[in-house]
């Protein structure tokens, strides 16, 4: 028999699993009848610094069953149901384009209802890709088909491989117990905020990669989707060019179903899909920069003198600012404790940075995203104007340092509107240049984020300060562009198309686009 317990508070000092034991018999239950206990979920509640505990919800196995009606806030454990279905008749050749999160999950899930799909990505397998951005780093030579933002495992690789989401799905236990079964950490099963960590992301998808392979899938890396064959309407099929061919020859081939799981950098592709009139619209984004502070600071204001404590780890950090009279929002966003800042070009003469974390979150330094939200539509009425922006943006910033590096300021600088006169200890490692970055962005979002900045400044300790800089510009948070869909995840005027995913505007994360993966295949693909 099992039986659920939630909300119960340890403090960190403790010992964990004494103290879950005994809150567990004074519910009325047996120590002698307990057999196992496992985490659902941990979370921290740390708004009293001089006593910071862990919030657990359990799952407690019990030898012998009980009547539940006379415990103390004991619940039933309910399994969870799942549907079991089976492919549609008549579905044989499923392309599918992006081996991202979105593109990965959605040929897991044509494998197991026997589809074997055939993978197309532009970058390269995983440890390829990695050597590719090392080379990067050091000599600034960037190949614009496999970087941080493309190849195996998609831009979510070099981004911590955090899995918080606000998104509910029942897909979503299955999506964590796959990653676990190939590779990833069980800690993620019940953690608040999971992560994996970019250096066991890199195994995990390698993981999946051979999975879907042994269960009859196919991957071809290295390989750009340069057209799609449309007719009266309805795809036909593909056109690809091998990248690595001394002779770039395009060939075409014939699919009726094409998923399209392209990532939200694949600019390339929207102009492709609009020349063909495949139905596409403006959606928000967010633009601004990288914040980065030493770990300390961030450990120290959220934990207080706690902060070197053992059972905690670099501490996270969400933060949100409303400016009303606009209707729009600040807010960080992909924060990465411990974690480093990382250049995210991939368009040559363009730079931008990201942030990421390896497993442990170890590293001298804490970074987020720092972004105003960018409404549809507010640079330019035609479809691609916000995509424009963002490229003017990163060739502005190109140009201003001659290279792939970042523009710097410190917080406090930024809100007096000087230059910052001195050099910065930071975790990026191209180039730095000072410069204000009042006078990189639009006022809209430089007056929003002083806004904000000076909110956060009264309200959070040590946030904005002479330690903490800003590093950008950060451009790519999520899809300029939106390509719509139906209630089946088809496009609404090119049929057998199947838009999934951040390239879509569909997710905007690792999880929500692996479950849109799911989702649209047994949309598409399945039945009971």
């Amino acid at each position: 028999m099992k039986v659920v317990i939630n909300n119960i508070n340890v403090s960190i000092e403790k010992d964990q699993t004494l103290e879950l034991k005994k809150e567990i018999i004074k519910r009325g239950i047996k120590e002698e009848n307990i057999e196992k206990i496992e985490y659902s979920k941990r979370s921290i509640d740390s708004r009293k610094k001089t006593d910071i505990k862990f919030v657990y919800n359990i799952e407690v196995t019990l030898k012998n069953d009980v009547d539940i009606s006379s415990l103390t806030n004991v619940n039933p454990f309910k399994e969870n149901e799942e549907v079991n279905y089976k492919a549609k008749d008549g579905i044989e050749r499923v392309a599918v384009i992006g081996a991202g999160p979105a593109g990965l999950f959605a040929a897991l899930r044509l494998c197991e209802l026997g589809i074997k799909p055939i993978v197309y990505e532009r970058g390269e397998k995983v440890d390829d890709r990695d050597k590719t951005i090392d080379e990067f780093i050091k000599f600034s030579m960037l190949n614009p088909n496999s970087n941080i933002q493309f190849g195996e495992g998609g831009a979510g690789t070099y981004s911590d491989g955090k899995l918080n989401t606000r998104v509910k799905s029942g897909y979503m236990n299955k999506i964590f117990l796959e990653l676990v079964a190939n590779g990833a950490q069980e800690q993620i099963l019940w953690d608040y905020k999971p992560h994996v960590g970019t250096d066991v992301l890199k195994v995990v998808v390698k993981n999946l990669r051979e999975k879907i392979i042994n269960l009859g899938g196919e991957f071809h890396f290295n390989t750009l989707i340069k057209d799609l064959i449309i007719l009266d309407g309805k795809v036909k099929g593909i056109k690809i060019q091998n990248l690595k061919s001394p002779i770039l020859v395009e060939e075409n081939v014939l699919f009726d179903h094409v998923i399209l799981a392209i990532g939200h950098s694949s600019r390339d592709t929207y102009r492709m899909l609009h020349k063909h009139g495949v139905f596409m619209e403006n959606k928000p984004f967010a633009i601004g920069a990288r914040i980065e502070h030493p770990r300390v600071d961030i450990d120290t204001m959220q934990y207080g003198k706690m902060c070197s404590h053992p059972n905690l780890e670099a501490a996270t950090y969400s933060l949100t600012y409303n400016n009303r009279d606009e209707e729009r929002g600040v807010f960080s966003f992909c924060m990465c404790p411990g974690g480093v800042i990382v250049n995210a070009a991939s368009q040559e003469g363009g730079t931008l940075v990201n942030g990421m974390s390896y497993s442990q979150r170890d590293g001298r330094f804490s970074n987020s995203a720092l972004v105003v939200g960018v409404k549809a539509n507010e640079f330019g009425d035609e479809l691609f104007s916000g995509m424009e922006y963002q490229d003017q943006l990163e060739k502005k910033t190109y140009d201003i340092i001659g290279n792939y590096g970042a523009l710097y300021q410190n917080t406090l600088d930024f809100l007096k509107g000087k230059t910052t006169n001195r050099k910065i200890e930071s975790s990026y490692e191209m180039e730095l240049k000072s410069y204000d970055l009042n006078n990189l962005f639009p006022e809209v979002i430089s007056k929003n984020m002083k806004m904000a900045m000076g909110y956060w400044e009264k309200t959070q300790r040590n946030f904005i300060s002479e330690h903490a800089n800003l590093i950008g510009p950060e451009t790519r948070t999520s899809a300029p562009v939106k390509v719509t869909r139906n209630e089946f995840g088809e496009s609404v005027n090119t049929k057998g198309l199947y838009p999934i995913g951040e390239g879509a505007g569909y997710a905007g994360g690792i999880i929500s686009a692996a479950i849109d993966g799911f989702k649209v295949v047994d949309l598409a693909f399945a039945t009971l």
